[in-house]
């Protein structure tokens, strides 16, 4: 595959895995910027697509469509309409405001943008040390401590509308551990969860939050990945002590 295969390919299919493509992507620095770059457009579509409709709209705006063609006095008709279109929009207000705080989390948020960045899992070849800090450059944060030393994918992305910096390191191990680091969003306590397959942590520290992400790496993993970029990023040293 030469390059302008591989972009012809990128412009129609840009999410795709197919071996040659991706093969062509890891041999050719100037094609694998073409790919980054495809790929934090689809992000930001996929992001700007993803708007949530509360669950059982369709079903109440037909109710009151439905109650509201059954009334022959056309004073009565026009109350009811209002009467019915009031309690729908209530309900769907209700709705989305009931899951809005939880589906804009952060480990929501984190979790959302994962699928189109699948690939950088599949990465295991090391980044240089400029690379990791020409990523948090683009966000305008200083590393103020040594950076791991198994890091291998750095990108600036947009994470439910935020700026972040997504890592990928080893922890030591043969697991991939994600890292999104987003600059100015404050969290209060640091804690663990689990949702949609993936084991994680969010990670309050002085000048946004981290939120770790992984699919098999065990707890020791996530520790190490925590204690990695608590030095790096803040130049603080170890796990921070705080109640999960």
């Amino acid at each position: 595959m030469n390059h302008l295969d591989f972009r012809r390919r990128i412009a129609t299919e840009p999410m795709s895995h197919d071996a040659e493509l991706l093969a062509h992507r890891d041999s050719c620095p100037e094609c694998m910027a073409v790919w980054q770059r495809a790929q934090r457009f689809e992000h930001v579509l996929g992001e700007a697509m993803a708007v949530p409709v509360p669950h059982g709209l369709a079903e109440r705006v037909l109710l009151a469509q439905a109650t509201a063609e059954r009334r022959r006095d056309g004073f009565r008709r026009r109350t009811w309409m209002a009467m019915a279109a009031s309690a729908v929009f209530a309900v769907a207000v209700g709705g989305f405001g009931w899951n809005y705080a939880d589906a804009h989390s952060l480990p929501a948020m984190a979790v959302a943008h994962m699928p189109y960045e699948m690939n950088s899992l599949a990465m295991t070849a090391p980044v240089a040390d400029q690379d990791i800090e020409a990523g948090f450059a683009g966000r305008g944060i200083r590393l103020r401590g040594p950076m791991p030393a198994d890091v291998t994918y750095v990108h600036d992305c947009m994470v439910g509308g935020e700026e972040a910096v997504h890592l990928v390191t080893r922890a030591g191990t043969n697991q991939p551990v994600v890292a999104l680091y987003i600059p100015g969003r404050k969290g209060d306590n640091r804690s663990d969860f689990s949702r949609g397959g993936w084991k994680g942590r969010d990670v309050p520290m002085a000048g946004g939050t981290l939120v770790l992400l992984s699919r098999d790496a065990s707890m020791d993993a996530l520790d190490r990945a925590e204690g990695s970029w608590l030095r790096a990023i803040d130049g603080v040293g170890g796990n921070r002590v705080a109640s999960l």
